[in-house]
């Protein structure tokens, strides 16, 4: 019923932040602060990112009330896009985010209950990418640096292998870092058929941090 004031939220964010940094509300509301960070850049030229947490999900409790998704979500993606006659934001100026949730999964386990679509939002996470729904396809690319593509690669297989034996042709890449369950295999089979990749344990990069 209270929201904060977009205009007093974008003032101190003037005050206290450089256009490259990044913005973390933990009490993320109904978004004032994402929408005060685009308003931002747009005056000012700034890339300011934002990360907006909150525990208003659904619950057992209350099934059908879930702030995050309906209240906070829903605002910046409308900002986003314009509304009330005012213009959107471009993604240089921040007009993209992704809306996720949080699961502790204990490191055991990890091997075997992390989905796909999980360590794909992690990995594009760990590189301060945004985060949209995970390509589809057997190799889902994750971006490129210089003449590398980052791929990901959920099950080694015979057809994902020729995707990759493919994929520098077809993309116009010169080398290839990969992420998968079995590297070793994996980049055995690459070497065999010429190409240039160097292959990454999927999980001791998504356990350490570092992708």
């Amino acid at each position: 019923s209270f929201p904060k004031p977009t205009s007093l939220i974008r003032s101190l964010l003037a005050h206290a932040t450089r256009p490259g940094d990044t913005v973390l509300d933990f009490f993320a509301g109904s978004g004032t602060t994402g929408h005060a960070v685009l308003q931002l850049n747009a005056e000012d030229g700034g890339n300011r990112r934002f990360i907006l947490c909150s525990s208003t999900e659904a619950t057992p409790k209350d099934p059908d009330k879930n702030l995050c998704r309906d209240v906070c979500a829903e605002r910046i993606r409308r900002v986003i896009q314009g509304v009330k006659g005012q213009a959107g934001f471009t993604p240089e100026q921040g007009g993209s985010f992704a809306y996720l949730q949080l699961h502790k999964l204990p490191p055991a386990d990890a091997a075997y209950e992390l989905t796909p679509e999980q360590s794909y939002a992690w990995l594009m996470l760990n590189r301060l990418q945004a985060v949209s729904a995970m390509p589809s396809g057997t190799v889902k690319p994750l971006g490129r640096i210089g003449d590398c593509d980052l791929l990901l690669v959920p099950k080694v297989n015979a057809v994902a292998i020729k995707a990759l034996e493919a994929w520098p042709a077809e993309h116009g890449c010169a080398r290839l870092a990969i992420y998968c369950k079995r590297p070793e295999g994996l980049a055995e089979a690459l070497e065999s058929r010429g190409v240039k990749a160097n292959v990454y344990g999927l999980m001791d990069a998504l356990m350490s941090g570092v992708a």
